[in-house]
């Protein structure tokens, strides 16, 4: 059974870039919580990209950042990311 969702999501639209190993995805950050974000890519999610990697999430919320995350779900040009240094 998946976990319920307990934190709310604030809709926040930033531009950004999605850092994996051997990945630079340009994305849109669409939604952001407490614990996790999510961010649409101009294109699809490369392959390499897989569900449990690790990656960095460099956006501007009111100063630029940097949030190492999980990659939680992978849609057609989606990734749900859980933060893992929060």
């Amino acid at each position: 059974m998946d976990k319920q969702r307990t934190d709310d999501r604030i809709v926040f639209i930033s531009m950004g870039t999605v850092d994996g190993k051997t990945e630079k995805v340009s994305c849109t950050l669409e939604n952001i919580s407490p614990t996790g974000a999510l961010v649409r890519t101009s294109g699809p999610v490369p392959e390499t990209l897989q569900k449990g990697d690790i990656i960095h999430l460099k956006t501007i919320l009111l100063l630029p950042v940097e949030l190492e995350c999980k990659v939680v779900r992978i849609d057609a040009d989606q990734i749900a990311m859980q933060f893992t240094d929060i």
